[in-house]
């Protein structure tokens, strides 16, 4: 039986990724339950990195916790391919041709049985509730509520799951009104607000 350059090369690429994900458990805080679903996954970083369990990562996704920062990531939660997190970047209003730049920290923090899509980026001190699901090339850059579903660049929530009381629906609405679309925020005027 001879074997191809690919199958070799897939076979290599599969060992190392295998041997990353058992130094990730080493440095981080990850549950045993935790799952690296796929490959090229990469945990980048001095900071804290802390994975429920009964959690995964797809594919290609990256998490980057800078140090003195952390990025929890709550129990249930399904993090598609191709997610990027970040404790810290660059502030935009600045000139980038000087030697120094501005950089923005903050920690990152996912509740328990979050769904995020495909290719969502999740910038630096942003937290998604719980029950939240973040829709496929979305970019979230403010926090998202709890048992919403936001979508979009940036990431704006379009529905309030239909289990939530009226009672935390109101609480959801007043306390993260600037997350929320124009549609909703035009469905649920709140006195005091345009």
């Amino acid at each position: 039986m001879s074997l191809s350059l690919g199958t070799i090369s897939d076979f290599l690429r599969i060992s190392l990724d295998r041997l990353r994900y058992i130094h990730y458990r080493k440095k981080y805080d990850i549950s045993p339950s935790f799952r690296f679903s796929g490959v090229d996954i990469q945990f980048v970083g001095d900071g804290e990195i802390s994975c429920g369990e009964q959690s995964y990562i797809g594919s290609y996704g990256e998490i980057y916790s800078d140090s003195n920062m952390r990025v929890v990531i709550g129990r249930g939660s399904a993090i598609s391919h191709n997610v990027r997190i970040f404790t810290v970047t660059w502030e935009a209003d600045q000139d980038f041709g000087l030697s120094h730049k501005r950089m923005k920290r903050g920690n990152v923090i996912i509740g328990n049985n979050c769904w995020i899509g495909t290719n969502v980026y999740i910038d630096c001190g942003i937290t998604i509730g719980e029950n939240a699901v973040i829709g496929a090339n979305s970019v979230v850059s403010r926090d998202i509520p709890p048992h919403c579903i936001a979508v979009g660049i940036p990431a704006k929530v379009i529905k309030i799951k239909s289990y939530v009381s009226d009672e935390e629906k109101r609480e959801i609405i007043a306390k993260y009104w600037s997350s929320l679309n124009t549609e909703l925020q035009r469905q649920h005027r709140l006195p005091g607000r345009n």
